[in-house]
């Protein structure tokens, strides 16, 4: 259709400018104001190490950094472009929104893979945020799917090409020859899209609580000729039988839910996996991986960019949990990408 290309908005000149103009903002402030603010925290750091000082704290940092100018214009521009991110692709969705949902609702003609949503599912309340500070969160906006496939891209700073991020915890899934895979929050299906293009022979299936997300996932998956057999459900408890997958993976999604349904969601992950299966988590890097003020501002998402539960996340032991529900073999480390995956075998 002539508003969608490969799935996303094709933006008229004034909301593509907007979005360069956005996307080269992130990326000057990554390169230029957040590396001087590190470097203030350092100098600091090191003039107690050589007094013989107690290392920076966390709240030490926040001192030195919270009333300086370039913080504040720093965090300023990262609050106010992600509104302006938002603000100007709703606009542009909403000037085709007809077309738009109509083309999200068009069933496909001879389908590869399946869509199975459940109006009567109950969404959880943890799940009623407006994520990211974007508008009807991850389901109660139609036209959310339209506006997140770009805003995906323009968020990282042209980082996320292709779905860059998302592959690199794809990439992590070890070499096999699987039957089946479930991709826990499949979201539009940036996750899920680059399982069935590594493992083409396995049936993948995908799970979210986003109707509107899922019915982009499928459409996308069947223009590029792959089936997908998507649904419907919440990962704490689904309506799949027990070790009936391989593999069970997850990509962003821990950051965006609470301690207790995390702890839900690896145990129906063990549930799931098929005795010497393997599962993975893939998301942000855990605090304590974190330098002192990567950990400072990093849990500025918590209070200032719709991550409520980021905080909890980024405090997690993943190993410690995995090997509560059962797992063994754990182990965790960095993606290409620069996300975390931890993982286990049942």
């Amino acid at each position: 259709m002539a508003v969608l290309e490969a799935g996303e908005l094709v933006l008229d000149q004034p909301d593509r400018a907007t979005m360069e103009f956005i996307k080269n903002l992130k990326a000057y402030t990554t390169a230029a104001l957040s590396p001087k603010i590190a470097e203030r925290v350092q100098a600091e750091a090191d003039r107690r190490r050589t007094e013989g000082a107690p290392p920076l704290t966390v709240e030490d940092v926040a001192a030195i950094v919270s009333p300086a100018f370039i913080w504040k214009a720093d965090r300023l521009i990262a609050r106010q472009t992600q509104e302006m991110m938002w603000t100007r692709l709703f606009e542009a969705a909403s000037r085709h929104a007809d077309d738009l949902l109509a083309w999200l609702d068009e069933p496909a003609g001879q389908p590869l893979g399946t869509l199975t949503l459940d109006p009567s599912l109950e969404i959880p309340d943890y799940f009623e945020v407006d994520y990211h500070i974007q508008p009807g969160g991850m389901h109660r906006e139609p036209l959310i799917p339209f506006v997140l496939a770009t805003g995906q891209v323009v968020y990282h700073a042209g980082r996320n090409d292709r779905w860059a991020l998302k592959r690199s915890v794809a990439e992590m899934i070890p070499d096999g020859d699987y039957e089946r895979i479930l991709d826990l929050a499949c979201g539009i299906g940036q996750s899920i899209i680059p399982i069935k293009e590594r493992f083409p022979t396995a049936e993948v299936y995908g799970i979210d609580l986003a109707a509107p997300l899922l019915k982009y996932a499928h459409r996308l998956a069947e223009s590029e000729g792959l089936a997908i057999h998507l649904s419907q459900q919440n990962a704490e408890r689904t309506n799949f039988p027990d070790g009936w997958f391989d593999v069970v993976t997850s990509c962003i999604l821990f950051h965006e839910i609470p301690d207790e349904a995390a702890h839900n969601v690896i145990a129906e992950g063990y549930r799931l996996t098929k005795p010497g299966g393997y599962f993975q988590i893939g998301d942000t890097v855990p605090y304590r991986h974190l330098d002192t003020f990567r950990r400072f501002s990093s849990d500025w998402q918590t209070e200032h960019n719709g991550e409520p539960y980021w905080r909890q996340a980024g405090q997690r032991d993943y190993p410690a949990l995995l090997r509560a529900a059962g797992f063994r073999d754990v182990e965790e480390r960095p993606t290409r990408a620069g996300l975390w995956v931890t993982s286990g075998r049942k």
